[in-house]
């Protein structure tokens, strides 16, 4: 039904009206010459159809010898559209010139999608692709898929297989990346100690595997060995393990935190300037033609990108929003001063506990003074936290003893 439509349209069809007293013996004649007429109907008690612009001259004479009036009332297809602009030379070079436009783009890529895993940064992952020649613009004739995926694939680690699927003006690239990799190895023979990662006294002790060399109470230095990978059984049997433990200790930190009493303090102005450019198929066309503020100033960068039937094309709109600030200096008092250093001593207690293994704050003291010039903040902790940490055994394997010369001769019989 598509096609006969599709013919239809390509030969050209008009919708006729036919007014008489003997409609019914138009519709006779006609169909005993064998035109075709279709979607016949009654509209104020005259017939309409349509029919075949060829055979409508048929349709005026079977009319006329039936005593009824026949005219058009709507021409559809493409004889009539070019009859229509045939004088329009203009519009039809128009239609020439991005026929042909249209055909030389699609013989390049415009849209690149990238999927990858959170582990790899997509912003990398483009680069190396642009390198290898697969970047908005490309000519499609002129990208190797399979030469790209060996290429990445040998020289960036992280990456266990891809694909690169290009349809069209779209390409599509998929990673995985290598496990292995970010997997750190288990070794079944691996032997170790475990030191102390700070100075401080030891307030609990739990070993799972090896031997302990402190106790509870006992003052530890950075570097001393708290657990020894060498365990010896009571039939006398020596061995060397992977050592596993928790040793507690209660360890001291402190910080000084300064702030200038004048601090520059940055009001948002009334200069706001929003420049737009617009990006065809590679090409950027400014659109804003404002000059960039002067001075203190924030700059956010928006892409936009035209969708067409669900479908993305390669036309973009780029703004950057311009704001100025202006400086004005702020003088604290020690009120404020104190809330400032407070809420910066709140910070470095998060990242000091986060770098610690089951840390915990047990005694904190501080002071805020003053000069000049600043505000000046001393705090000191005592913190409990787990202060192992693995040292590996290195295990020589002694040479293999070599035969020696029995220079003892047989005694004389």
């Amino acid at each position: 039904m598509i096609i006969v439509r599709m013919l239809r349209w390509i030969f050209g069809y008009v919708e006729f009206v036919v007014e008489g007293k003997f409609p019914e013996r138009f519709i006779n004649l006609a169909a005993r010459k064998g035109v075709n007429i279709w979607k016949l109907r009654n509209k104020d008690n005259n017939i309409c159809g349509y029919s075949r612009r060829s055979e409508y001259p048929e349709l005026e004479v079977s009319a006329k010898k039936t005593q009824n009036c026949i005219h058009i009332v709507r021409e559809y297809g493409l004889p009539f559209l070019v009859n229509k602009y045939k004088h329009r030379s203009g519009l039809l070079a128009g239609i020439v010139i991005c026929a042909v436009f249209c055909k030389y783009m699609s013989g390049y890529v415009w849209n690149i999608k990238v999927e990858v895993p959170d582990m790899i940064n997509e912003y990398e992952i483009r680069n190396l692709l642009k390198e290898y020649g697969v970047y908005e613009g490309a000519r499609r004739n002129n990208i190797n898929v399979q030469d790209v995926i060996s290429k990445m694939s040998a020289n960036d680690k992280r990456i266990s297989w891809m694909t690169l699927n290009i349809s069209g003006t779209d390409a599509q690239v998929k990673i995985s990346p290598d496990i292995s990799k970010n997997i750190e190895k288990n070794d079944l023979t691996r032997s170790s100690n475990m030191k102390s990662a700070a100075d401080g006294t030891v307030t609990r002790v739990k070993v799972k595997n090896g031997t302990a060399a402190v106790k509870a109470g006992d003052g530890i230095r950075k570097g001393q060995l708290l657990v020894s990978g060498v365990m010896e059984y009571n039939d006398g049997t020596t061995v060397i393990v992977d050592s596993n433990a928790e040793i507690f200790a209660k360890t001291a930190r402190s910080v000084r935190i300064d702030i200038p009493k004048t601090l520059n303090k940055y009001q948002k102005t009334d200069t706001s300037i929003i420049k737009n450019d617009i990006n065809i198929f590679g090409l950027t066309v400014p659109v804003s033609f404002s000059d960039t503020p002067k001075g203190y100033v924030t700059k956010i960068n928006e892409k936009n990108q035209f969708i067409l039937l669900d479908k993305a094309i390669p036309v973009y709109v780029l703004s950057e929003n311009w704001q100025e600030y202006k400086k004005q200096p702020a003088v604290m008092n020690k009120q404020q001063a104190e809330q400032l250093l407070k809420n910066k001593l709140t910070l470095y207690e998060l990242f000091m506990i986060s770098s610690t293994k089951s840390g915990k704050i047990l005694r904190k003291n501080f002071s805020v003074n003053e000069d000049d010039d600043s505000f000046t903040l001393y705090a000191n902790y005592e913190i409990e936290e787990d202060v192992c940490v693995k040292s590996d055994i290195e295990v020589i394997e002694p040479d293999e003893a070599e035969p020696t010369k029995n220079d003892e001769s047989e005694s004389e019989e």
